[in-house]
């Protein structure tokens, strides 16, 4: 099987979708997030699986996001078996299902579903929705929905398809039922005495054999240990024994203890000799630290000194720098006004040459305005006239109200009037009357009627014949009606002509001819005076009045700058007066430029004079007070105690700080004679010594008097009889060992041989399964064999290099990928089967990395030489290298 066509309308989140000519190998559908992809994807199976009558909650997500009244409808070609198939459903509002085929009527209705059932090897559910891994045979398998080829097979109610290709192949596992039971049986006496894992059981008979035989050594070896432990406790008495008579005889415990008090009374020499080198030490830091005051006192009073001179030489400095900076200061601020002088004369220089060409500019607006003035003056008046002329033509076009509606309408009555008189010459009889000489004939009415002509009777008449009587003549045919409408036709005629003015069609027409004659002038007219003011006359008054006003204000302005004197040369010296004034005008805003440059060159240069004497000034001030400052505090300094008595201060510390020193040498070398750490350590000694002594030989009559208690009690347990009696039962439990363990090795021996039997069948089971999915499976991962549970053919795991890992422990990438190739692998085995193969992979490739997608693209290529495979996807820079007919949705 293989799809040709997918139209979708009206379908969920689908408007409409139109997929055509599918290539019998690889496709790929691309579409944005949100296109509708997976919705084509439940769309078919909509078509294939879902009762087109249903009204479950899975059919009622079919209808579209516009809301209910849309029919949602799927068609699909399809190739199967060699012939042609097209299929289409709609679901909810006005249910159907029509599959054509090979036989010579479309089927339609509920024989649609069966037909599929049939035809595809699938089953109905018997109520609700068509459940993926319950009715749709191997399509759970093949049609991946998204996020679901990472989570294993989905084989479902497929496994029936799969088994039977397979079966197709290697023919039945094992013996069938009488094999299995024998594996049963095998089972069942191989767990008597074994684990799964086959480990020794804990609850076999062998495994009690062996704890009842290890209780019995293991008692039997307590007992020989009691029997050596008593001779050891014996021998250990004696040894403490004549240890303690050792301690006793040479006094041990009283010399410990004299020790002890040898050590108390020198540590109580060697801590009065630490407190005195303390107070030595203490009396030295003392008299260093007088003498580290009063030389830093000499430092601080050299220091001032220093300083006050050093202010004194900065300060003279500073004064002499501060008149050089003042004196430049003020030539500075001279600068600046003479440049500001300068300055303002170049500034009314450019006012004036600013006036004079302001002014030439103002006569010359003045002299354009009244031209302009002039020029829409009589723009205005000619306009005027040509629409006095428009209304004077327009008042005798409207007194002709003939348009050509009515002229219309007038037509159509003559030709009304025109078509009842030629019927009624028809329809009407004519008679001629030929009277004889002398005779005559009359109307009704008395008047003659004159020989020979013919009379149209359109109604009932009565002629009178002279000699002969009177005679009636009736016309037939409809003439009296015809006569009705005649004058009918007539009435509306002349209603018209009257109501418009004409005394007849052809004055009508004349009439209208005169009104487009006007509107033809009248069109001249108004293109006349749009050609003038296109604007409109109104807007061109308004520009009249405001070139008046402008010629107003400018003629008052112009006569301002006379007067003031502004404007000396004639208007009429025209762009010789304009570029002498042009001229003048840049000279002068050169000139004020420069001004402005050299005005704010001196400001700048007297701002950094003023600046740099503030500065000199601060600096002035700063060091006069630091000096006067630092020479106060040298005054009150040498006023508290004068120099030449801290020397004095000095040379009394350097002569006590060396006394203090050879006392504090003296007390130290006592110190060290006999220190406080050796005494402690001594004592520290005695003490321990004494203890250890004390607890040794506590101990020594402790073990004793316990040695001798221990030997009494087991000198009467009968240990020699005991032991003799456990080696009689360990050589009985030893024997009976020795059978059961052959009995298990037997039973394990016959389980694991059929096992072998049952897996080397099972291989050739699943043999046609592995051999596809191996060149698949070496392209993404070398060296690496898939293992399947032989029952269900679900996926449970790799064997990578020897290692097996379980499939749900994989990356998702790699479940991704392991779980596609073995897909593409089963569609193979159902296309040999006969079995409908046609793989659709939604998004199933998410998880792959760069390199292992081309791979798969590469597998892909490969499967879709036997295969056709749908690849939906919204990553179309993944797979526009395939090579591959793409679709969009």
């Amino acid at each position: 099987m293989y799809l040709k066509s997918l139209r979708v309308s009206e379908f969920a989140a689908i408007a409409e979708a139109c997929l055509e000519n599918f290539d019998p190998g690889l496709n790929v559908v691309v579409g944005d997030n949100e296109a509708g992809k997976s919705t084509l994807l439940k769309a078919l199976r909509a078509a294939f699986f879902q009762k087109y009558r249903g009204r479950g909650e899975a059919v009622e997500a079919f209808l579209p996001y516009g809301g209910d009244g849309r029919r949602p409808t799927v068609a699909v070609s399809f190739s199967h078996g060699g012939a042609d198939y097209r299929l289409t459903k709609s679901f909810l509002t006005r249910p159907a299902a029509e599959l054509e085929g090979p036989w010579q009527a479309p089927v339609s209705g509920d024989a649609v579903e069966e037909k599929l059932a049939e035809l595809l090897g699938f089953t109905h559910p018997g109520r609700g929705d068509s459940k993926l891994s319950e009715h749709q045979g191997a399509f759970g398998l093949l049609w991946v929905e998204q996020g679901r080829s990472n989570t294993g097979l989905d084989i479902g109610a497929g496994r029936d398809a799969v088994t039977a290709s397979l079966e197709g192949e290697v023919g039945t596992i094992l013996g069938g039922e009488r094999g299995r039971s024998l594996i049963l049986a095998a089972k069942a006496l191989n767990d008597r005495h074994f684990t799964a894992t086959g480990r020794q059981s804990a609850n076999g008979p062998l495994k009690a054999i062996e704890d009842e035989l290890a209780a019995a050594r293991k008692d039997l070896a307590e007992k020989h240990a009691a029997q050596a432990d008593l001779d050891q406790k014996l021998r250990r008495l004696e040894d403490r024994r004549r240890a303690l008579r050792g301690y006793e005889a040479e006094r041990t415990v009283e010399k410990a203890d004299e020790a002890l008090r040898a050590a108390e009374t020198g540590l109580r020499r060697a801590e009065e000799r630490e407190r005195e080198w303390e107070a030595a030490e203490a009396a030295l830091r003392q008299v260093e630290a007088v003498r580290a005051g009063t030389v830093e006192a000499l430092q601080r009073r050299d220091d001032l000194a220093k300083a006050v001179a050093a202010a004194r030489r900065a300060f003279e400095t500073a004064a002499a720098d501060y008149a050089e900076i003042d004196a430049a200061a003020r030539i500075a601020v001279e600068a600046v006004a003479e440049a500001a002088k300068a300055q303002e004369a170049a500034r009314a220089a450019l006012q004036s040459a600013e006036r004079r060409h302001e002014a030439h500019r103002r006569r010359s607006d003045l002299a354009r305005e009244t031209a302009e003035r002039d020029r829409l003056d009589a723009l205005v008046a000619e306009a005027g006239a040509l629409t006095e002329q428009i209304a004077e033509r327009a008042a005798e076009r409207d007194l002709v109200t003939i348009d050509p509606k009515i002229l219309t309408a007038i037509d159509q009555a003559e030709r009304r009037q025109r078509d009842c008189e030629v019927r009624l010459q028809v329809a009407a009889p004519a008679v001629v009357f030929e009277p004889e000489a002398g005779a005559a004939v009359r109307a009704a009415g008395g008047e003659t009627v004159a020989p020979g002509q013919p009379q149209r009777v359109l109604s009932r008449s009565r002629y009178l014949l002279d000699g002969f009587g009177a005679m009636t003549i009736e016309p037939g045919g409809g003439a009296a009606n015809l006569e009705t409408e005649l004058r009918e036709a007539q009435t509306a005629l002349a209603g018209l002509l009257k109501g418009y003015g004409a005394a007849s069609g052809d004055e009508a027409r004349r009439l209208f001819a005169e009104r487009r004659e006007h509107e033809a002038e009248l069109k001249l007219l108004s293109a006349r005076r749009d050609a003038l003011v296109p604007e409109g006359l109104d807007a061109a008054k308004a520009r009249l009045r405001a070139a008046e006003a402008a010629v107003g204000r400018l003629g008052t302005t112009v006569a301002d700058d006379e007067r003031r004197g502004d404007s000396p040369i004639a208007a009429e010296d025209g762009e010789e007066v304009a570029e002498a004034l042009v001229a003048a005008l840049n000279v002068a805003r050169r000139a004020t430029t420069a001004a402005d440059e050299r005005t704010k060159a001196a400001s700048r240069e007297s701002e950094t004079a003023t600046l740099r004497r503030a500065a000199a000034e601060s600096d002035l001030t700063h060091l006069k007070a630091q000096a006067e400052r630092l020479r106060s505090e040298a005054e009150i300094a040498e006023g508290a105690m004068p120099r030449p008595r801290l020397v004095e201060r000095l040379a009394e510390a350097d002569a006590d700080l060396e006394a203090k020193r050879g006392r504090l040498a003296l007390r130290r070398q006592q110190r060290e004679e006999e220190g406080r750490e050796a005494a402690e350590a001594r004592l520290k000694a005695a003490e321990r010594t004494l203890r250890q002594i004390t607890a040794t030989v506590q101990q020594l009559r402790d073990e004793t008097i316990g040695l001798e208690g221990e030997v009494r009690v087991a000198g009467g347990s009968g240990l020699g009889e005991a032991i003799q009696l456990l080696d009689e039962r360990i050589g009985d439990l030893e024997r009976r060992r020795a059978r059961t363990a052959r009995e298990a090795d037997a039973s394990r021996l016959l389980y694991t041989t059929l096992l072998g039997a049952q897996r080397a069948a099972r291989e050739r089971w699943l043999g046609p399964i592995k051999t596809r999915v191996a060149p698949f499976l070496k392209l993404i991962h070398p060296e690496t064999d898939i293992d399947l549970d032989e029952e269900t053919l679900e996926l449970k795991g790799l064997t990578r290099a020897g290692v097996e890992e379980r499939f749900d422990r994989l990356s998702a990438g790699a479940r991704e990928q392991v779980a596609v190739v073995t897909r593409l692998a089963l569609a193979q085995v159902l296309k040999q089967g006969g079995h409908p193969a046609t793989v659709i992979l939604d998004d199933a490739l998410v998880n792959t990395d760069e390199i292992r997608l081309e791979r798969m693209h590469q597998v892909l290529r490969e499967a879709a030489k036997e295969l056709q495979v749908i690849v939906l996807t919204c990553r179309e820079r993944d797979f526009r290298d395939l090579g591959a007919p793409m679709f969009r949705v």
